[in-house]
């Protein structure tokens, strides 16, 4: 059975690879992306994800533009967004942009792995190597 794929867009690198390895852990696949447009390309390459976590303030394409063109197209309308940001929009904003769920920065692992649990089933985690 394939794993779910949960996409990080985050340009900050190291947030990025810390989010991507504890959601490996978890028994997740990830792709991460450091910005609006290179995630939109990978999207538009693969399958739909399970999640996608999107950070709001980036540069080229911003979080919501990111969202604007995930809920305009058909193979991906229905895919969970989790938007990550230092400054929280406004719940009526998100209502309308369909957010599911906003991650204050900075969080913890447990409240990302928290909310995604809310959103996704969390995989069986793969056995320890020996």
């Amino acid at each position: 059975m394939a794993k779910p794929v949960i996409y990080v867009v985050e340009d900050q690198s190291e947030l990025r690879e810390s989010i991507c390895e504890e959601l490996s852990r978890m028994g997740f696949e990830t792709v991460g992306a450091p910005q609006g447009n290179r995630a939109l390309a990978l999207l538009r390459k693969g399958s739909a994800p399970a999640l996608i976590l999107l950070d709001l303030l980036m540069p080229e394409k911003d979080g919501w533009e990111v969202v604007a063109a995930v809920k305009s197209d058909p193979l991906l309308k229905n895919v969970p967004v989790v938007l990550m940001s230092a400054v929280p929009p406004r719940s009526t904003t998100l209502q309308a942009q369909g957010v599911a769920a906003v991650l204050g920065k900075p969080f913890t692992m447990d409240e990302l792995l928290f909310v995604i649990s809310r959103l996704v089933k969390i995989p069986k985690p793969p056995p320890a190597k020996r």
